[in-house]
This record gives structure tokens, sequence and C-alpha cells, in this order.
């Protein structure tokens, strides 16, 4: 009698073990074929390093388990502040410079193959393509103009930029500078 409550007890706990087994291996599953998209991003499908559907809607979708990976990317407008630097006039005058730069990312695929899908990446190209058109286009004016017409400053490094982004995918919304000043000295 001992003996097979014995094997009764191991047979209840070896089918509790099997049942334990079966709902984590269902669980990681299930982990691995639902990809959640929420509103501020994208959701990358990858195989193998190829992008096979981006999914911009936020919601639940599916993808092959083990074969197909996720990569997000953010889908909102973001703010870069370019670090404040001096800048030189037409007049050979010194102004120093603080601005920053919104954007989003436009086309998640040139993002992930010209950037990596890497946001920091992304804002050091920002902020040297914004730095050098704000510094060409006030190294076209003189000072009294730029001062007099900071209204129009932002619109005139903003065209100067023009297109330079869109390789990476990559939309520039707008460029503000929220200092402009003379140097300490």
């Amino acid at each position: 009698e001992r003996l097979e409550a014995q094997k009764l007890m191991r047979g209840g706990i070896m089918r509790r073990v099997l049942i334990l087994l079966v709902l984590l291996v269902c669980f990681i599953a299930y982990k691995q074929c639902v990809v959640i998209t929420y509103p501020d991003e994208y959701a990358v499908i990858m195989q193998f390093g190829e992008i096979k559907n981006i999914t911009q809607e936020s919601g639940i979708s599916f993808k092959l388990p083990f074969i197909q990976s996720t990569r997000y990317v953010p889908n909102n407008m973001r703010i870069y502040y370019i670090p404040i630097s001096d800048v030189i006039t037409q007049d050979k005058k010194t102004m120093v410079a603080d601005s920053f730069v919104l954007w989003r990312v436009s086309d998640p695929t040139a993002f992930i193959r010209t950037l990596s899908g890497n946001v920091v990446q992304a804002e050091g190209r920002i902020g040297n393509i914004s730095y050098n058109s704000m510094k060409n286009v006030i190294s076209r004016l003189p000072q009294t103009e730029i001062i007099s017409g900071r209204d129009t400053l932002a619109l005139k490094i903003f065209d100067n930029i023009g297109d330079s982004l869109d390789q990476y995918g990559v939309d520039l919304i707008g460029i503000e500078t929220k200092h402009l000043d003379l140097p300490d000295d």
C-alpha cells in the first residue's frame, strides 16, 4: 500500500511539473510571437537582418517565433539641443548661439539602414548638419541684421539645411535659436 501511495504521489508531482513545463513553453512561445506597438513608435520586424514589416499603428501584431525579431524606432517628435557654440558674423564679430532642433523619424527603413536605428547617432548627424548650416548662414550676415532679424534667421537656417537629413530617414520639423548673445568679453 505504501508503495502504491508513493507511486501515486510521484505521478501527481510529475504531472504538475509537466503541466508547469507546458505552460512555460506556451508563455515563451506567446512572448516570441506577439509584438506590441505603442502610439509613439514604429515596430520593425527583422528576419536575418532584413526588414520584413513595419507597423505604424499602435496595437498587437504577430511575428514568427525565434526567426524574426523586433526593433522599435521612435515615431514621436523629438528635441535635440545643439551645444552652445561661438559663431562668427560677416563683419567678423563673435556671437554665442544656443539652439535646438525639432525632428522625427519619417522613414524607419532608411533610419535603420543608415543609422542602425540609433537615436544618439541621428542626433549627432542632426547636430553637425544644423550647426554647419547655422554657421554658414550667420557668417553671411552682419551682426546688426542677425540681432534685428532673429525671426527670419531660423527660417534661413532651416532652408539652408534643406533635405540633407532625408537620406537618414529623418524629417526636420524646425530649428530655433534660444539665445543669440554677444560673448562675455
